[in-house]
């Protein structure tokens, strides 16, 4: 994938948490209470499986230090 910010490739990584899903939440809203919860208005950005618990990939541009998460 190429940063929009440089156009140079990024390197594809990912997010992971062992408790709760992981999600993008807006500033306007709190995490959810629950472990296996979603925020209000938050939006899940990856999947889950018991061996690995949840995972989101993602994408990082070392030149520009910033992270893109494809929501799938």
């Amino acid at each position: 994938m190429k940063c929009p910010r440089c156009e140079r490739e990024m390197q594809k990584g990912y997010f992971r948490n062992a408790n709760q899903s992981v999600q993008w939440i807006p500033e306007t809203s709190k995490p959810s209470i629950w472990k296996s919860g979603v925020a209000k208005g938050a939006i899940e950005l990856g999947d889950c499986s018991f061996s690995r618990g949840y995972w989101a990939n993602a994408y990082y541009c070392p030149a520009c230090r910033f992270v893109i998460v494809p929501v799938e």
